[in-house]
C-alpha cells in the first residue's frame, strides 16, 4: 500500500511539474516573452529613480512573479499599484506572495494590458521585449497623459527619447530607460537617495 502511495505521489508531482512547465512555455509563446523576474539590483535602482512624493496610480505591465509590484506597493504606500499579468503560473505565485506581504494598496490582475486604459496612471514600469515595446509605443502615444513617467528595464521605447538612462553593473550591464511623456515634468525625476524597502 505504501509503495502504491509513493508511486501515485511521484507521478502526481511529475504531472504538476509538467503542467507548470507547459503553462510557462505556452504563455511565453503567446506573450512573446518569458516571465523573467527583475533582478534585485535592478529593482533597487528602479525604486530609487522614482520621486518619493509621487502619487496616483503606478502600473507594472507584465508584473510576472510580482517582485517589482510588491516592492512598489511597500515603498509608495500613498499610491495605488496595479500589476497586470496573463501567464498563470507567475500570476498565482505573485498572488501568494502578495498575501504574505499584505500590501493593501496593491492589486494584481490577470488580464492583457493592451485591453485596459492607461489614461489615469502616473507611472508605468515594464520589463518586456522589443516586439511588445513596439506595440506599446502606439498605446503610450494615444493614452498616456503628459507628464506620465515610464520606466523600461532593458528595452527602449522606439522613437521616444529617454530623459535618463541608468546602467547597472551586473552580468548584462542592464540599462534602465526613464521617460516622461512630452517631457513636461522632468524635474519630478530627480533621483531619490531614499533606500528601497
Amino acid at each position: 500500500m505504501m509503495t502504491f502511495v509513493i508511486v501515485v505521489t511521484f507521478f502526481a508531482v511529475l504531472i504538476l511539474i509538467f503542467w507548470v512547465w507547459l503553462s510557462i512555455v505556452l504563455s511565453s509563446v503567446k506573450n512573446k516573452i518569458s516571465p523573467m523576474p527583475t533582478s534585485e539590483k535592478v529593482k533597487r535602482k528602479v525604486l530609487t529613480s522614482i520621486p518619493p512624493k509621487i502619487h496616483g496610480t503606478l502600473i507594472d505591465l507584465g508584473s510576472g512573479w510580482g517582485n517589482v509590484a510588491i516592492a512598489l506597493a511597500r515603498q509608495f504606500p500613498q499610491c495605488q499599484i496595479i500589476g497586470y499579468e496573463t501567464s498563470p503560473v507567475p500570476y498565482y505565485f505573485s498572488k501568494m506572495w502578495h498575501y504574505f506581504y499584505k500590501t493593501s494598496n496593491l492589486k494584481l490582475v490577470k488580464k492583457d494590458f493592451f485591453s485596459i486604459s492607461l489614461r489615469e496612471c502616473s507611472l508605468i514600469y515594464t520589463y518586456l521585449c522589443p516586439e511588445v515595446m513596439n506595440s506599446l509605443k502606439e498605446k503610450f502615444d494615444k493614452e498616456l497623459a503628459p507628464g506620465t513617467i515610464v520606466i523600461s528595464n532593458t528595452f527602449a521605447i522606439p522613437g521616444w527619447i529617454p530623459i535618463q538612462i541608468l546602467q547597472e553593473k551586473d552580468l548584462y550591464n542592464t540599462r534602465i530607460y526613464i521617460y516622461v511623456k512630452n517631457s513636461s515634468n522632468v524635474d519630478a525625476l530627480c533621483a531619490s537617495n531614499t533606500p528601497p524597502v
